[in-house]
């Protein structure tokens, strides 16, 4: 598929100037207000919440392309993982686990104390275990159509973008702690602050990603 060059160069400048505003923002309201700073990027707080609507979007986005896609009895596994990716994010920020039961259901407590129910017990190790592994296992089935279509993604702004932002939440998953520990700042406001980063340029990458076969959209 060859790339528009000029409509995806956009996306990227659009992401860097939704970036800039928003650390510019961000950083600005850590110097004024400290206290509101610290508020707006609490656990389950204002700017996390934002993380997670930007996400969803970018979750329907793709989707649409899957949806389309299905119905011609095609599919990408990139969009398809991307998309499994983007909910266990949503999922993971939500903290769906610990309003269900308390506790992180991936902690060793969660499975061996007997307060817990044998059925949630085994339904949390079923989906703990099982949706991954069945996640690998397709990306192993499709691991060449995912190296091509990784490869021409990374020739694409759209693609450079989304992986880019994946990079951004890699690294600050790795360094959540010593991003907490930095001083001056609030605790979570550093790793919050990089999180939204990478949110919005998912999501302008997702909007910014083409149909899989362009010309059946011209034809509509």
């Amino acid at each position: 598929m060859r790339p528009q060059r000029g409509a995806w160069f956009g996306a990227e400048t659009l992401a860097a100037g939704l970036v800039l505003g928003a650390v510019a923002v961000l950083s600005l309201i850590l110097v004024v207000n400290p206290s509101l700073a610290h508020w707006l990027t609490l656990e389950d707080g204002v700017v996390e919440w934002l993380q997670v609507s930007l996400d969803a979007a970018a979750v329907a986005l793709i989707g649409r392309h899957l949806v389309r896609d299905n119905a011609e009895g095609e599919r990408s596994p990139l969009d398809v993982l991307t998309v499994a990716a983007l909910i266990g994010l949503i999922i993971g920020e939500l903290d769906v686990d610990r309003w269900l039961f308390g506790t992180k259901v991936i902690s060793t407590a969660f499975f061996f104390k007997a307060k817990y129910a044998l059925p949630w017990r085994l339904l949390a190790a079923l989906v703990v275990v099982g949706v991954p592994a069945a996640v690998g296992i397709y990306a192993l089935r499709h691991v060449r159509t995912l190296w091509r279509e990784g490869w021409s993604a990374l020739g694409q702004p759209w693609g450079r973008l989304l992986a880019a932002s994946a990079v951004v939440l890699v690294l600050t998953e790795l360094f959540e702690r010593p991003l907490g520990r930095v001083p001056g700042v609030p605790h979570f406001f550093l790793e919050e602050t990089l999180e939204l980063v990478g949110s919005i340029g998912i999501v302008v990458a997702a909007a910014a990603h083409p149909p899989s076969r362009p010309e059946r959209s011209a034809t509509l």
